[in-house]
């Protein structure tokens, strides 16, 4: 008896590692196709962990510096979009209209205009790089002409989070099912 237990105690130490990581399958496995929350946060989780360091798109060809904050296990909130909507001015430096009075023009740290759940990350067509803010009563904020981006699809914003700095003008614009909202005509939250 004395020696099985040796034989399998020899047995399990030289196989500790795969056993260690045959378990984490398991468990991986068990959080995918489970239908428990919990699993599927922790899922969701690694899927971004494992997806935020290596960008793999056009946007990131420029060699700036971006960095990605990913809340990890949960600890990100998610509460529901409730509240009225509230515009906030999007930075601190200098701002100016255009001509017709549809974008604001501003440069530095860029903040959302108010709270929200960002939609798009990319590349316009003029190849400046912007981000795409939805906001309660389908409304979309965009902030275009960016020089590094700080946040990712899915991200929940609000306005005093920076999503973005330009170094030297980007331009904001407010839609609403497609038209655009006067920004000029905005009375902006203190």
């Amino acid at each position: 008896m004395k020696k099985f237990f040796k034989v399998t105690l020899l047995y399990l130490k030289k196989n500790l590692t795969i056993l260690i990581i045959f378990f984490i399958f398991l468990f991986l496995y068990i959080c995918d196709n489970a239908s428990i929350k919990a699993g599927n946060v922790i899922i969701q989780n690694l899927k971004s962990i494992a997806t935020s360091f290596t960008p793999t798109t056009d946007l990131f060809d420029d060699g700036s510096e971006i960095s990605f904050v990913s809340y990890f296990f949960g600890m990100q909130s998610s509460k529901k979009q409730t509240e009225d909507l509230l515009f906030s001015l999007p930075s601190n430096t200098t701002q100016d209209y255009d001509e017709n009075g549809y974008c604001l023009f501003v440069s530095g740290v860029v903040y959302p205009i108010c709270s929200g759940r960002v939609v798009e990350v990319g590349y316009s067509d003029n190849g400046e790089k912007y981000i795409k803010v939805e906001h309660v009563n389908n409304y979309f904020s965009r902030y275009q002409g960016l020089t590094n981006v700080g946040v990712a699809m899915g991200d929940i914003v609000n306005i005093n989070y920076p999503i973005g700095i330009s170094e030297s003008t980007a331009s904001i614009s407010i839609e609403n099912k497609n038209d655009l909202l006067k920004l000029s005509d905005v009375k902006w939250k203190n």
